[in-house]
């Protein structure tokens, strides 16, 4: 089993992954700070089996990294850490799909049990997450993980192709992707979209 724990605070990494190689002695464990490192490097992904993603990191957040490298890991597993649940992240993390969402305040032994639930195939989310699902507005607009990446990577100003480089697919496949977005959130530009997707809690 391979695991890579993505958070740029080195000593909550350091810490995890010591804390996993004494409850998983088989585990191959691997740490990355900077979350941009894995764009470069995504021929290395497919080979995990879980990530557990720091949610508020300064560069590349993790559930926009997610967006990015979800669909490359096959059936790899993720755990959001978060130092809380707001109402953006919980949407996010629900529109994404995520295994699990835990609480950086949550103890040890919590954060192991998530990790273990998940590994399993099942779904951990904190007591702070499913308080702030179950106050938010139900939301019928569905974005597919492509779409949400996208919507990332507009909001900070890339353009089509390098968008389209990102994503390894054709500048038309963008093309199309916006038309989509356009179309669900009824909006004609690529300002607009922004501006929406914000005020819809998914960015």
């Amino acid at each position: 089993m391979k695991i890579l724990i993505v958070d740029d605070h080195q000593l909550f990494a350091d810490a995890l992954s010591i804390t996993l190689k004494n409850a998983y002695a088989e585990a191959s464990i691997t740490t990355c700070e900077q979350p941009k490192w894995l764009l470069d490097n995504r021929q290395l992904l497919p080979a995990y089996d879980l990530v557990i993603l720091d949610q508020a990191m300064p560069d590349l957040d993790g559930l926009t990294l997610w967006s990015l490298i979800g669909r490359l890991m096959g059936e790899a597993k993720v755990l959001v850490c978060s130092g809380s649940a707001t109402e953006t992240t919980v949407r996010r993390a629900v529109q994404l799909k995520v295994n699990g969402f835990v609480d950086k305040s949550e103890s040890v032994e919590q954060i192991l049990f998530a990790i273990r639930e998940v590994m399993t195939g099942r779904s951990y989310f904190s007591e702070s997450f499913r308080l702030m699902a179950g106050s938010a507005p139900e939301e019928a607009l569905t974005l597919t993980r492509q779409q949400l990446a996208i919507l990332a990577m507009l909001q900070e100003g890339h353009g089509n192709k390098e968008i389209a480089r990102q994503l390894f697919v054709s500048v038309n496949t963008i093309k199309t992707h916006l038309r989509l977005l356009y179309e669900k959130l009824d909006v004609p530009n690529r300002t607009a979209c922004i501006e929406k997707a914000r005020q819809m809690g998914l960015l």
